[in-house]
Formats: structure tokens, sequence, C-alpha cells
């Protein structure tokens, strides 16, 4: 079975960072190497469903997550957004490319917390600490989601991966 078409999204450094309040019993943090395994069970409750349920090779987010740390992870600009019991709820996970430029690899919500703005806020928190870089993404024709996402963060669509 072929891969469904991607686009590549850039955001420019000149693009501000607009401020985006939490809800109740949410803050942000940074990845940290504990949440490697509750970031792979999010990310297959997460992406369930959706266009991208296949999570790249396989079905496995523990697999995906460590890959992701393999293949130019950047856990230093990558993003949790946790609940009071400090459990992830939200990611936003960068990465290098090969030629070193700053990407937006894996953005994911936990179901119950979608539509209350987390990975706007977790991108977002990103692209601050990636200040001054220009940031691509990648995303899968047809995740309306994401697209709307990255557009609404000054991303724009630069043409077919």
């Amino acid at each position: 079975m072929s891969e469904p078409p991607r686009s590549i999204y850039r955001r420019e450094t000149s693009v501000g960072v607009p401020a985006r309040p939490l809800p109740v019993g949410v803050s942000l943090r940074l990845l940290a190497d504990r949440d490697d395994a509750a970031l792979g069970r999010l990310m297959e409750r997460a992406y369930a469903g959706t266009i991208d349920e296949d999570l790249g090779d396989n079905s496995d987010g523990v697999v995906e997550v460590a890959g992701w740390r393999r293949h130019g992870g950047v856990a230093s600009a990558s993003v949790v957004a946790v609940d009071d019991a400090d459990l992830p709820v939200a990611a936003s996970l960068a990465t290098r490319g090969s030629d070193g430029g700053a990407w937006i690899g894996y953005v994911f919500t936990d179901p119950g917390w979608k539509g209350s703005g987390l990975g706007t806020s977790v991108v977002a928190a990103s692209l601050e600490i990636l200040a001054g870089e220009s940031v691509f993404a990648g995303v899968t024709d047809g995740n309306t989601p994401s697209e709307r996402l990255l557009t609404s963060l000054g991303f724009v669509r630069t043409g077919p991966a």
C-alpha cells in the first residue's frame, strides 16, 4: 500500500508566536526521557481513526517515539502538555533534518482533549524555543486539523513532500 501524499509547510522566523491560554489543570514542560512510553500510548490513541493512523511504518507508538529519538529528535525543543498527574495529554516533537533544519516532526493530542487548543499550545511553545530559525513541518494531505493548526501559527504550504 502506498503512502498518502504529503505537503511541506514552512514558517519564517519573522512571524511572532501568539500567546495561547491553557485549560485549567494543564501545564507545559519540556519532554523528558521518562515520557516515552506514555507518549507512545498517547500517539496511538491520538492517531486512531485518522488519516495518519498507521504511524509511519508501524502501529506501535513506543517504537515510533524511539525512532524519532534515534533519527534527529530534539528533546530540548519538544514540549508536552501534562495534566495534574503529570501525564502527557498533547505533544510537539521537534527534530532536525539531515541538513540541520528545524522540523515539527509530530503533533498529537489525546482524543479527550481535542479541540481545547493544546496542539496549538505545544507547537507554539516549540516555536518559541526555535525562535530565530525557519521551521518546517510535513503534513499528510487531507489532515485538515494539522493544516489549520500550522496555518494559524504562520506556516505556509510550500509544496509537495
